[in-house]
């Protein structure tokens, strides 16, 4: 395999050694205490030995009252470190780097969270904010312990991060409100609480929308003025999603191709580009347009060994039908299951 897809990728932190990611997903696996059933850990073995740069595991959340869905991971206390460790351990066996993927639900989390407190970027106090910037550390130092190579915040998909820098969801008047630094305060100030907490030479990633709903300039204004300043706090990368992440079909081209491509040309920060991805011709789209590497989900959920379906020119067999994103009940425990499975 000689494609640029299976060459190392340096970062400043950590050295992939390949160009091809697979991106986060839910595995609603977890049951309602968030502990994991074996088969997630096993999810994690079948990818540990493909020729992937990187591995990013199930979007894990931080605190209690932050859990977007009733069978999201967790990795609130050290009660969740044993489990964590095994999934670190099986997707790491072959050399391959795994990291967490972090997340607070913000308002997705009612009706999941207990009935505590949902929180908005409006509704919270400072102090409840610092207690967000520190589940946020704490969380990052329980994946470290657990053998992880690093994190990735999720900053996308209107999640909190992602609701704080939005300002149709933001409309503070305080040091969390108004400019694009001041909607990114929190991000920043969860970047610093982890690299106090767990060191700076540990990897942090960012999940981030590359648009809004209209795609308006100035949201690309704010998130190229975000993505400079990540360049310089020391971030290694931004996986760019977008507004519309989880499309049904099959895509023309990669979903956030034009992020991408505009994106480079505005900042020097490495960029992962996700979405849509499902031929070779795909991924030198995005190597072309400026992609330092590429992520996929779904196409990974369909066949584990999309890559060296790809490496052979052919596109992978996911149809985009979504299927994967809903829990099925099987032997009393919610899975995800795609119909197009390759057996």
């Amino acid at each position: 395999m000689t494609h640029k897809l299976f060459t190392p990728l340096t970062l400043r932190n950590i050295t992939l050694p390949g160009r091809a990611v697979r991106s986060a997903t839910e595995m609603f696996a977890a049951d309602r205490d968030a502990h994991l059933p074996s088969y997630e850990v096993d999810v994690y073995r079948e990818l540990s030995v493909q020729p992937l740069g990187m591995i990013i595991t199930a979007h894990t959340c931080v605190s209690p009252e932050g859990r977007s869905n009733d069978y999201q991971n967790a990795i609130w206390s050290d009660e969740y470190l044993a489990e964590s460790a095994a999934v670190a351990k099986a997707a790491q066996a072959n050399g391959v780097p795994a990291v967490m993927q972090l997340g607070h639900g913000g308002m997705k989390a009612e009706g999941h969270n207990g009935g505590r407190k949902v929180y908005t970027p409006d509704n919270m106090t400072a102090d409840e904010i610092a207690g967000v910037v520190k589940a946020f550390g704490q969380a990052a130092k329980r994946a470290v312990t657990a053998g992880f190579s690093g994190v990735m915040l999720h900053g996308a998909h209107m999640y909190l991060l992602s609701q704080c820098f939005y300002p149709e969801y933001n409309h503070r008047t305080d040091a969390y409100g108004g400019s694009a630094e001041n909607r990114f305060r929190i991000i920043r100030e969860i970047f610093e609480e982890i690299k106090t907490v767990c060191g700076e030479n540990t990897p942090v990633f960012l999940k981030i929308n590359g648009d809004d709903r209209d795609d308006t300039d100035e949201y690309h204004r704010a998130i190229v003025t975000v993505l400079n300043l990540c360049d310089e706090l020391g971030l290694d990368a931004a996986e760019i999603s977008g507004w519309s992440s989880a499309r049904r079909g099959m895509p023309e081209e990669p979903y956030f191709l034009a992020n991408i491509r505009r994106l480079r040309g505005e900042t020097s920060l490495p960029l992962i580009a996700v979405g849509g991805i499902r031929t070779m011709d795909d991924i030198d789209e995005l190597f072309d347009a400026g992609a330092d590497a590429v992520s996929m989900a779904r196409p990974f959920m369909q066949d584990p060994g999309v890559l060296h379906r790809l490496a052979e020119d052919k596109p992978s067999g996911c149809v985009g039908c979504c299927a994967c994103f809903r829990p099925l009940k099987l032997d009393t425990e919610p899975v995800v299951r795609c119909p197009y499975r390759k057996k």
